[in-house]
């Protein structure tokens, strides 16, 4: 019998959804799109809940090749029904998505592509003029929701020899003065926000853009702030930020707020300390809607201390409070007497709660401070909220407590609420292992790679990445390291590899990516330790695809020593990959500098390589010449070797006389791509 052929169309709708929602964006609209009345019925189905069961809707990342991604814009805009999008996610982890946002948002008369548009996210946005430009219009007429990161990259640059280079003191004011004119618009009338979710980034927060929010408060009368606004989630550098912000949402019923590092305040405070602690409940007619308010923060010393007493006692009518503290190790030429003390339920309650409280029926807590305790003075803290009558009455008892030894640190925090749903699983506990990058000041409160470890055998399929924290110019603890390395062992003996592993996506292996860890010599060295932890740690995995390795030698170090401990292929399936890469002016190592053979490494060991970071001290080429030639030699051997290539990002340092030869060749030989080359950036998406 003749097998009888089935068409695609003659399959019911339910298979064909489930076929199409699992291909791109680009594969999605370009194959099935127009085709007829039901596809295009399906392709809407499938973008509607995209749109709101997982909060994407559009997403623009470096997966898309630039052509294509245009191709897809254009496609877009051409049907009048998918313009009917409300959400887009402009991803630049990868790309150079937001230098196109305006373009791509609005048409040549200025008009808006997308009318039915109503949340944006812009993830490490690195192209400050396109997108302020486009959100002084959306934030006023369009948007309910906006995410909001700009890429701390762009400023670290011109904190680098910036007074050299009078452009760079130009750019950096120019892009200030637009940040100042967005955040005086975000917490004005001008703004239409129901949902803002922004983090200023490191090196905005010792920008003085606290005048312009001071200029809108002064403007009361004129009804200058915004009313609209129900949650924010921000992330600052400083108190008075906080201060000045409060006053112009008078609405706001959710905050969450985190400090880059301490609650930094003002230092005339000081003599008002007992203002301070007499201080109960005076925002509330400046937060009077205000039920949730969650911190995040370093505290420093007892004056810091008293600053957040002061800060809970004026939000002391909140229904949901959430505080989570950090501090680094003792020092006596501070005054931490508090820090000192045994952090228990009374320590708790007399801290890190209001004075008096009058609605609360959520708390939750987590603090981590470098201290030794005795394994006894866990039990003695845990039963601490077992006899305490406060924490009695409102069935908090429930606190787990665990040390770290290698890292000498206490982590404390609450199972009161099913928040978080703890267990006594205390990795689940997100914020021990999400802090953001916080540099050598309180590296050690990171936790030991052992102690993760130790938590991924019994933990449950929702870990997707794995950070080993490392020192600046410093070799690796080699008792934490021989602990991991057995307990890596072990797990691979008994059970197998893609068992604990299974779900893990990314490893960061180290801390510090950026131009000043590429001019280091002091790690560059081999550590066979180092290298069978790291082979150990990819060979587990069994769907890796983002890679970051804070010096590339350490990487190369494994493939070519501990090649007997990495599995076969475990880098076959790598994406995205980020490392510092040495120079030869700093290093004086040939073999190690010229590059030569790093192309050919990752087009063996990586077939379906798509983007890479590298951070240089000097010029872009990852060969010993500088010049164009050489350059656009590297270039195109990374483009013809790795043929899923879409994405180069490089932070270095040329003259300025390079700049323009480097965008001319690059722009000649990849005419259809996106290039963009500064004296410390090279940018290219294919």
């Amino acid at each position: 019998m003749i097998p009888r052929t089935i068409s695609i169309e003659t399959l019911p709708n339910e298979i064909l959804h489930y076929i199409l929602s699992y291909q791109s964006w680009f594969d999605m609209l370009t194959s099935f799109w127009s085709l007829n009345i039901r596809f295009n019925s399906l392709v809407r189905s499938i973008i509607s809940i995209n749109d709101n069961r997982l909060n994407t809707g559009l997403r623009i990342t470096s997966d898309l090749p630039y052509n294509k991604c245009s191709t897809l814009f254009l496609l877009i805009l051409k049907s009048s029904s998918l313009s009917s999008i409300q959400r887009i996610h402009f991803d630049e982890t990868n790309s150079i998505a937001s230098d196109l946002i305006y373009e791509w948002l609005f048409n040549h008369n200025n008009i808006l592509n997308f009318p039915n548009l109503k949340s944006l996210i812009l993830i490490r946005c690195g192209s400050i003029e396109p997108v302020v430009r486009s959100l002084f219009y959306l934030i006023e007429h369009q948007l309910d929701e906006l995410t909001l990161a700009f890429d701390d990259t762009m400023f670290r640059d011109e904190y680098f020899h910036i007074s050299e280079n009078s452009s760079k003191v130009f750019n950096q004011r120019k892009r200030m003065c637009m940040i100042k004119q967005l955040i005086c618009q975000l917490f004005s009338s001008q703004c239409h926000l129901t949902s803002l979710q922004m983090d200023l980034g490191h090196y905005l927060i010792d920008v003085d853009i606290d005048e312009c929010l001071i200029s809108n408060s002064v403007d009361y009368q004129h009804q200058s702030f915004c009313l609209t606004l129900r949650r924010l989630y921000i992330r600052i550098g400083n108190s008075w930020f906080l201060e000045n912000i409060i006053s112009q949402i008078p609405n706001l019923e959710q905050m969450s707020v985190q400090f880059h590092t301490t609650l930094r305040f003002d230092l005339s405070w000081k003599s008002n300390v007992e203002i301070m602690k007499q201080s109960n409940g005076n925002w509330l007619n400046k937060l009077p809607k205000l039920r949730y308010f969650s911190l995040k923060t370093f505290i420093d010393d007892d004056w810091e201390f008293i600053y957040l007493k002061w800060l809970l006692n004026n939000l002391n009518y909140v229904e949901k409070l959430q505080l989570h503290l950090k501090n680094d190790r003792l020092d006596e030429r501070k005054s931490q007497e508090i820090w000192k003390s045994l952090i228990d339920a009374n320590f708790i309650r007399q801290n890190c709660l209001p004075d008096r409280i009058k609605n609360l029926s959520n708390f939750d807590f987590y603090i981590c401070s470098q201290r030794q305790l005795l394994f006894n003075d866990i039990e003695k803290i845990t039963n601490s909220f077992k006899n305490h009558s406060f924490f009695l009455d409102h069935q908090w008892t429930n606190v787990n407590c665990f040390i770290d030894p290698i890292m000498l640190s206490q982590h404390i925090f609450s199972c009161f609420t099913n928040t978080f749903r703890f267990s006594h699983n205390f990795i689940k506990y997100s914020n021990v292992f999400n802090w953001p990058p916080i540099g050598d000041i309180w590296c050690n409160l990171h936790p030991s790679l052992s102690l993760i470890l130790q938590g991924v055998n019994q933990l449950t399929p929702n870990l997707s990445c794995i950070k080993v924290y490392t020192r600046r110019n410093r070799s690796v603890d080699k008792s934490d390291f021989l602990m991991s390395l057995e307990i890596l062992l072990k797990m691979r003996q008994y059970k197998g590899i893609n068992i604990p592993f299974r779900n893990i996506t990314k490893i960061q292996f180290g801390t510090h990516f950026d131009r000043i860890s590429a001019t280091s010599t002091t790690s560059i060295d081999r550590d066979q330790i180092r290298e069978k932890v790291l082979a150990y740690l990819i060979s587990m995995t069994a769907q890796l695809k983002y890679l970051l390795v804070e010096r590339v030698e350490w990487l190369l170090h494994v493939v070519e020593y501990a090649s007997d401990v990495l599995r076969t292929n475990a880098l076959s399936t790598v994406q995205h990959a980020e490392f510092c890469f040495p120079s030869i002016h700093y290093t004086g190592d040939k073999k190690i500098c010229d590059g030569r053979q790093f192309v050919p490494f990752l087009s063996k060991y990586m077939p379906h390589f798509q983007t890479l970071r590298l951070w240089r001290a000097d010029d872009f080429p990852w060969t010993s010449t500088q010049h164009a030639a050489v350059f656009e030699q590297d270039l195109c051997q990374l483009v013809e070797k790795l043929k899923e290539f879409t994405f180069l990002d490089i932070y270095g340092e040329i003259h300025i006389e390079k700049v323009e030869p480097y965008r001319l060749m690059a722009q000649t030989r990849f005419p259809n791509s996106r290039i963009h080359v500064e004296v410390s950036k090279f940018r290219l998406w294919l």
